[in-house]
């Protein structure tokens, strides 16, 4: 079979290849097989919550850490409202001072987002 690869994958495919060329792969899913035994992230919902933990915005736009923050969180089974209650510790000061002041009770965390996402833009 021959493959097109590029970088760390091609290099691997060429080692096994020149290295073993009597095993060399016979199906395409014996080598999405060992590709995934090295590039699969088996601790990837640990990865997500440990960067999840340590996630704040500070001198980010707001779009930029919110897309990182829905990135992160959409590997994590957290609800609405765990989320809306962490993001509060999340954003920079400006944002937590105009949500602290605000009167409105959000009942989504879109809503949420778009009270921030004004408050941001108005700044």
């Amino acid at each position: 079979m021959i493959f097109r690869l590029e970088d760390d994958a091609d290099q691997q495919i060429y080692a096994k290849h020149h290295v073993n060329a009597f095993s060399f792969y016979q199906s395409l899913s014996e080598l999405l097989k060992h590709l995934k035994e090295i590039y699969e992230d088996q601790n990837l919902i640990q990865k997500c919550r440990c960067k999840y933990v340590a996630l704040k915005q500070h001198n980010k736009s707001f779009s930029s850490f919110y897309s990182k923050f829905t990135r992160i969180f959409s590997f994590l089974n957290y609800d609405d409202i765990t989320l809306m209650n962490n993001i509060q510790d999340k954003i920079n000061n400006r944002l937590q001072n105009a949500l602290s002041v605000c009167l409105i009770k959000f009942s989504s965390l879109d809503k949420l987002k778009i009270f921030l996402q004004d408050v941001n833009n108005k700044q």
